[in-house]
């Protein structure tokens, strides 16, 4: 199995969606937070995120 890119944690608050990013390859921004009012939009940012640090 291969090393571990990114650590991702996501919390619910009462009106809120919360993301903790561990970028493990990045030495510029290695960790991140999001925080939005939907899931969709949380995922939309992460998959944003991961994609531009891959480009």
């Amino acid at each position: 199995m291969g090393e571990t890119l990114y650590d991702i944690e996501v919390f619910q608050g009462t009106s809120y969606f919360l993301a903790k990013i561990l970028a493990h390859a990045s030495k510029e921004k290695p960790i991140r937070e999001y925080k939005t009012n939907t899931l969709e939009e949380l995922l939309e940012n992460i998959a944003k995120d991961i994609l531009e640090d891959n480009e």
